[in-house]
């Protein structure tokens, strides 16, 4: 089985990927740092060798080789990375830089990277397919798109294969809810578990394309070795509005969520939805947990004690 090293591994997405691996036999290194991972998330992952360091210091620390790498470490906030531009750049596109350094300097076959959809901005209309011009609002998409094309860059010169996955908007447990700009998702149904209210920005309308974690995991999982293209949107090709999600939560516990009315975010987009087929084409899968599905498994999480 190869040896996989996993970036951001105590995240909410990292730790599901690590829980998957080992349950396949593969040997896996986590690298985190813990400024938004959790060490409770890797409460299954014992046979995980563990590094708590920065991506940054990948050259100095005594990793070994690796027979891939998956990236998933960075930043995570639009709204943040408007306002901190030099610190979303530095650790975004510098970390991914350090990554194919190390993965250059190791002789590291290959490279899998989270991108993200926030790459194609708002774009109304049909759904988006790895074809869709990129039109990023924020320093963050502008980050992930550049990290994609490091990797087409750097593939070339340094002869790794490599995948970019853009992921819509992931959910499910696990999802830290102390963070400012957790997934709405994460937080609407803690606050659902636990009868809190929530802020609702804008009218409710703005849509999304919610993909669950598990089916995020698989297509991580999937493209791990080999894939035919460098680059796949993962989602599962249905918009649903906030306030479908408010009434999905309200159907699941029995009780309407109270919501607090806020201005619109600036420069949020108001509606996105992915276009999967090529990694459905290619894979034979797709995204297929309904969303009432995965947030019934999110609020019991929630509902279990988890914060």
């Amino acid at each position: 089985m190869p040896d996989i090293l996993v970036t951001g591994g105590a995240g909410f997405i990292g730790s599901h990927l690590v829980d998957a691996l080992l349950g396949a036999g593969h040997r896996v290194t986590i690298i985190d740092d813990f400024s938004s991972g959790k060490r409770a998330n890797l409460a299954g992952a014992g046979a995980a060798r563990l590094v708590e360091g920065d991506i940054a210091d990948l050259a100095r620390l005594d990793l070994g080789r690796f027979d891939m790498i998956v990236h998933l470490a960075a930043l995570i906030s639009g709204h943040d990375s408007l306002n901190q531009p030099d610190r979303y750049q530095s650790v975004n596109v510098g970390g991914t830089q350090r990554v194919i350094d190390f993965a250059a300097a190791t002789a590291t076959p290959r490279i899998v990277f989270a991108s993200s959809s926030t790459v194609y901005g708002n774009q109304h209309g049909a759904a988006l397919s790895e074809a869709t011009p990129p039109r990023p609002l924020s320093v963050y998409a502008l980050t992930k798109l550049a990290g994609e094309h490091l990797l087409r860059l750097y593939g070339q010169l340094h002869g790794f294969s490599h995948c970019s996955l853009r992921l819509f908007n992931v959910y499910g447990p696990r999802q830290a809810t102390d963070h400012p700009y957790a997934n709405v998702t994460c937080k609407f149904s803690h606050a659902a578990a636990h009868g809190l209210p929530v802020n609702l920005y804008g009218d409710g309308e703005q849509s999304r394309d919610f993909v669950y974690v598990a089916d995020v995991v698989r297509a991580l999982v999937a493209v791990i070795e080999a894939s035919p293209a460098p680059l796949y949107n993962i989602g599962t090709g249905v918009a649903a509005s906030i306030n479908r999600l408010l009434a999905e939560l309200a159907r699941i516990t029995g009780a309407p969520l109270v919501t607090n009315a806020c201005p619109p975010w600036p420069n949020d987009i108001s509606s996105i939805r992915a276009d999967a087929a090529a990694f459905e084409r290619d894979f034979g899968f797709g995204a297929a947990t309904p969303l009432a599905e995965g947030l019934a498994r999110t609020v019991a999480f929630f509902a279990d004690g988890a914060k």
